[in-house]
């Protein structure tokens, strides 16, 4: 049931360009070139800011104010460029996103959770954040045993369709999935805002019965 559930969300968007499924937003990819690699997916644009990622996390940190530096080290590996872990993908179910924002103009700044759902199979997951002012949401693609790699499109809380990834380069975007402990991941994102050098969301499950973990 779950599969063909799945396999109708992506014949709409492909249809449509990008649909809303329950009130998710998916985002139209071609299924022929997901199943042969984030590679042939992914912008050249997007391909360079994921492969630049170590030298963005280096400079993130270097960049946080010295009175800020307990607030980077309480976060514990979430901060840490280093603290992947095998097993990467996302199981499908409710998250609860909060977004760490580091560097630059931001210093270092943590926000209350948003609500994130993940849908799918081992062969097809997708991610959309549903709730809070900025919306990205897409695919997730295997990589390596301590990676997925996220490529979707950014929507507003005003908007029911964003764009299909890749139409529009100022609203695609781009990140690496990563588990950092037991029931936390990590989605560090490639366009940080607001004058950030990193931006990254800490993902915790919603515990199945908790009221919030059947928010759709």
């Amino acid at each position: 049931m779950l599969r063909a559930l799945m396999t109708l969300a992506l014949i709409v968007p492909l249809a449509a360009g990008c649909a809303t499924t329950r009130g998710r937003t998916s985002v139209a990819v071609d299924v022929s070139k997901q199943s042969s690699g984030w590679e042939s997916v992914a912008t050249q644009e997007d391909l360079a800011r994921i492969n630049a990622l170590p030298a963005r996390w280096s400079s993130a940190r270097a960049a946080v104010p010295k009175r800020l530096a307990k607030k980077l080290a309480a976060e514990g590996p979430l901060v840490q460029p280093d603290a992947a872990l095998d097993l990467p993908a996302l199981p499908p179910g409710s998250y609860r996103c909060r977004l760490v924002r580091f560097g630059g103009r931001a210093g270092f700044a943590s926000f209350a959770p948003d609500f994130c759902y993940v849908e799918g199979d081992a062969k097809s997951l997708s991610f959309t954040k549903q709730t809070g002012t900025t919306l990205p949401g897409g695919w997730l693609h295997a990589d390596t045993d301590k990676r997925q790699v996220f490529l979707g499109t950014f929507r507003t809380g005003g908007e029911k369709i964003a764009p299909p990834y890749g139409s529009d380069p100022a609203r695609d975007v781009a990140g690496v999935i990563e588990r950092v402990a037991p029931f936390r991941w990590r989605l560090v994102l490639t366009h940080p805002g607001k004058g950030a050098l990193l931006d990254l969301y800490e993902l915790v499950p919603v515990p199945p019965s908790s009221p919030a973990g059947s928010a759709r």
